[in-house]
Formats: C-alpha cells, sequence, structure tokens
C-alpha cells in the first residue's frame, strides 16, 4: 500500500477589498441585540426557516429537521445555515 501524500495548508492571497467587502464588514461590525441572529458571512438580519427530511403522514407534513438560512446569501445561490 503506497503512503498517500499528507495535506498541507498554505497561505493564500487575501480577499479584495471592494467597496461591496468594505460595506459587508461595517455591517457586521454593527451593535446589535444579543438574542438577534446574523449571518456571519454577510451580516444579514433576514431568515428563512427551511425543515430537511418531511415525511408525509395522512396528507400530512409530519416530522423533519428544522435549519435557518440567511435569505441574502440564499439570494445568491449560497446556502448559510445560522445558529
Amino acid at each position: 500500500m503506497t503512503d498517500r501524500p499528507r495535506f498541507h495548508v498554505i497561505e493564500g492571497t487575501p480577499a479584495p477589498d471592494t467597496p461591496v467587502e468594505q460595506v459587508r464588514k461595517r455591517v457586521r461590525k454593527m451593535a446589535k441585540p444579543p438574542s438577534m441572529i446574523q449571518c456571519h458571512r454577510c451580516g444579514g438580519r433576514e431568515v428563512i426557516q427551511t425543515k430537511i427530511g418531511m415525511l408525509l403522514k395522512d396528507g400530512k407534513p409530519t416530522g423533519g429537521t428544522r435549519q435557518l438560512l440567511c435569505s441574502l446569501c440564499f439570494m445568491r445561490g449560497e446556502r448559510v445555515v445560522l445558529g
């Protein structure tokens, strides 16, 4: 059996500091109530509640695992799960 190559972490270049990214950083740093949910990626505070793995029982949806998704990231095609 041959040895597999080891995993090595390399230092990448930082993301470009575009005006959009500057706004996102500013929004993330804004004060908010401690119990408010906020997206760690874009700083948005709008969420969508989804359920994964629901079943139909007697014609009614039951069960499933609840997930909260950032709606702003979801509109851009990213699935960011919150808290």
